[in-house]
């Protein structure tokens, strides 16, 4: 009897369940049907708005493009009419802007006729002072180039004493040593002596001026063929300036100009040119507006 009874109270408690789940999906159900209504009127509402601004837009570039055209119209109508006004004006005015440049070409050769006296009477004026002018300044000129030679040649003169006197003092050195050396020749056999004077003429020379090695290859010239040692000399003499370019430039890693190596060197401006520009493209040193670097 008690199983009866608790399954009897299970059943209605199932059913109760039952019953209220039932409900809730109703009122799940009704709540979609009222949602899918709603929806259904905004959406109409929106088709309608859609077709109502469809129709407003569409009358509004209907009415946009009448007015395009009749602007075009007018447009064109006063073009035609500034063109035909134009061309009445341009007809109209045509003489007088002939007379117009026919009186200003008189006027401009009356004034190129006075402008043309004027300058032949002023140019008469001064030809006398123009002239006295360009000889003084020939003179000064000529004053300005000669002190320049001399100048010139007066530092050429003195470098060339203090090369002679510097050589001659080596010299006197030297034949000293080989005096001393041939006294004592007898004791070592003369095989050191002989060493020494080796030494001593590679010193000599290494100490060469460029004019004492002219002077050297125009002796040898007498007895061997001439153009052959004096070629020989003179590319000696070339390669020994060129040298000494170098070395100068090297030690003025500041820079320096060719006419700055004219007086400590001893050779024309020229010539160093055309040896600072050879060390230039052969890549030995480097040039910034008219200075040389080393490298």
């Amino acid at each position: 009897m008690e199983i009866s009874s608790d399954m009897v109270k299970l059943a209605e408690s199932i059913s109760a369940g039952y019953e209220e789940r039932k409900k809730d999906a109703e009122c799940r159900l009704q709540e979609l049907e009222d949602l899918r209504k709603e929806v259904s009127d905004k959406l109409d509402s929106f088709q309608k708005q859609k077709q109502k601004m469809s129709e407003e837009l569409q009358q509004s570039c209907k009415d946009l493009l009448d007015k395009l055209h009749m602007a075009d119209k007018d447009l064109k109508s006063s073009v035609k009419e500034l063109m035909d006004t134009f061309g009445t004006q341009r007809s109209e005015r045509s003489a007088e802007q002939a007379k117009m440049l026919q009186d200003f070409r008189s006027a401009l050769g009356d004034s190129v006729g006075k402008l043309m006296n004027d300058f032949e009477s002023e140019r008469g004026e001064k030809s006398a002072e123009q002239a006295k002018m360009l000889q003084e300044f020939r003179s000064a000129l000529s004053d300005s180039v000669k002190g320049m030679l001399n100048a010139f040649e007066a530092d050429h003169q003195s470098m060339k004493k203090m090369q002679g006197e510097f050589l001659s003092s080596m010299r006197n050195e030297l034949q000293q040593g080989r005096e001393a050396l041939r006294n004592a020749r007898k004791g070592d056999g003369g095989n050191t002596a002989t060493a020494m004077e080796k030494t001593d003429k590679k010193k000599v020379d290494a100490v060469k001026s460029p004019e004492v090695a002219v002077q050297e290859a125009a002796s040898v010239a007498k007895t061997e063929n001439p153009v052959q040692a004096v070629e020989e000399k003179k590319d000696a003499v070339s390669e020994n300036l060129e040298e000494q370019v170098l070395g100068f430039i090297s030690s003025h890693p500041e820079g320096v100009r060719v006419k700055d190596m004219e007086g400590p060197l001893g050779a024309n401006r020229m010539r160093l040119g055309v040896i600072a520009k050879k060390l230039y493209e052969g890549n030995k040193v480097k040039k910034e507006d008219n200075f040389y670097f080393p490298l």
